[in-house]
């Protein structure tokens, strides 16, 4: 079958469907036991948790090792090479990885394919012709175990795509696989600049949030953080100044009832805007969330909060391990479960708060007061009352709180700028792929 596709501007190819074993030296896969030969170091070990769904290069976060035996026959069969491809076969089929220059020595075990490109296609041609959502559902369509997922070898072998034909094709190949390459570099490169910003704010939250061990002079133990700000930024000396060059009083410790106060307030007004807390995207509206309503249908027992009161949910959230508390940012009111425990803050920098609550400082004192071991309905087990009573809390003076706020405000706005560019980038390369080879 034959196509006359442009998939280039300049491109007039005809693009023809043809079989991975036309286009492969070989299509095998791995040797079956390699947990015997783990080790810390030696050669790389790629599992299927090392592919990728969304793309073609390996996820190495979780790389494991092997020391093989002295004879060094045992995986020899598979040991990988420059440009070759490897295709899950079994549970989470068709994920895809790229085998890059310079990596080294590496195995795989039955679980994976091996596909090695000849000389009539690219391999990063054909590794992103497989990475994509059309062959991604044909291959999880060819399922040969039923209830179990698997594909056989001779399943994959004949699997076919879509490439330009003839000695252009291979040039329009390689002008496609280059062009997909330079949009996954900075792909990566975002993804990078992203990890490095969240990492920074976390390990300067942590300076400014929690406090050093130094003594004062009467060996008590002081309330200040690591490092204080300073006119012209942050400093790691013991006491901070502000702009005109005074000192900033000690930072205090005061009990969560001393800084805010409960709220309570039913929804009697019958607001619909039902809220549930995200870990990562703080209050939202609840359907949208879990992409129904889980609420019960009268929703005027709910709790009633405006804008910039706070709500905690008890239960475990990813990286929040005693519960997460969150602000309501995004709705001028919402309600809530009578679950959450509810807040607001009275005269101090709501923003502060916010930022010292997303870092995870009051995770001790949360830990201090729940009930070992107790949980309700899968809640941790703690009164209100200890919550506002018994909560302790380090609070700068409110200017300090300012500056704290804005400077980690500005991080979270780099950060957001950053994670936009990202998801644009994504998102055109999926336009890319589904407009070159669908």
């Amino acid at each position: 079958m034959e196509y006359c596709h442009a998939r280039l501007p300049e491109a007039h190819t005809k693009w023809r469907e043809v079989s991975i074993k036309e286009l492969s030296q070989t299509v095998t896969s791995g040797s079956r036991d390699w947990s015997k030969y783990y080790s810390l170091e030696g050669s790389k070990f790629i599992r299927m948790t090392n592919l990728n769904r969304y793309g073609i290069h390996l996820l190495l976060d979780e790389l494991k090792f092997v020391s093989l035996p002295d004879n060094g026959s045992e995986g020899e069969r598979t040991s990988l090479k420059e440009n070759d491809i490897l295709v899950s076969i079994t549970a989470e089929l068709g994920k895809i990885g790229i085998i890059p220059k310079g990596f080294g020595k590496a195995y795989i075990n039955q679980h994976t394919a091996l596909v090695r490109p000849n000389n009539k296609i690219p391999a990063k041609f054909l590794a992103y012709n497989l990475s994509t959502g059309v062959s991604n559902k044909k291959l999880n369509r060819l399922n040969d175990s039923g209830a179990k997922s698997a594909l056989n070898l001779g399943t994959l072998r004949n699997f076919k795509i879509f490439r330009p034909e003839g000695s252009d094709g291979i040039q329009e190949q390689q002008k496609i696989a280059q062009f997909l390459t330079t949009v996954d570099t900075k792909i990566e490169q975002l993804t990078k600049k992203q990890t490095l910003l969240e990492q920074y704010k976390k390990g300067i939250s942590q300076k400014l949030f929690r406090p050093s061990n130094s003594l004062l002079p009467n060996g008590n133990s002081p309330c200040n953080p690591e490092i204080r700000f300073r006119p012209k930024g942050i400093s790691s000396q013991a006491q901070g100044k502000d702009d005109d060059g005074q000192e900033y009083p000690d930072w205090v410790e005061k009990k969560l009832r001393d800084v805010a106060e409960r709220v309570t307030k039913k929804n009697k007004e019958n607001n619909k805007n039902v809220l549930t807390i995200s870990a990562q995207q703080g209050l939202v509206i609840q359907e949208q969330y879990f992409t129904k309503s889980v609420s019960a249908k009268d929703v005027t027992g709910y709790y009633l909060l405006n804008r910039n009161d706070f709500a905690y949910n008890k239960s475990y959230s990813k990286g929040y391990p005693m519960g997460a508390i969150k602000r309501l940012t995004k709705y001028p009111k919402g309600v809530v479960s009578t679950l959450y425990i509810c807040f607001r803050i009275k005269k101090d920098n709501v923003s502060f708060f916010e930022q010292f609550f997303n870092d995870g400082n009051i995770n001790r004192e949360l830990h201090k007061i729940a009930q070992e071991g107790a949980r309700n309905h899968g809640l941790l087990n703690m009164s209100v009352i200890e919550f506002f009573n018994d909560i302790m809390l380090s609070i700068p003076s409110l200017p300090e709180q300012q500056k704290i706020a804005n400077f980690l405000s500005s991080i979270d706005s780099k950060i957001t700028q950053v994670s936009k560019q990202l998801d644009q980038t994504k998102q055109f390369k999926k336009a890319l792929l589904q407009q070159m080879f669908v």
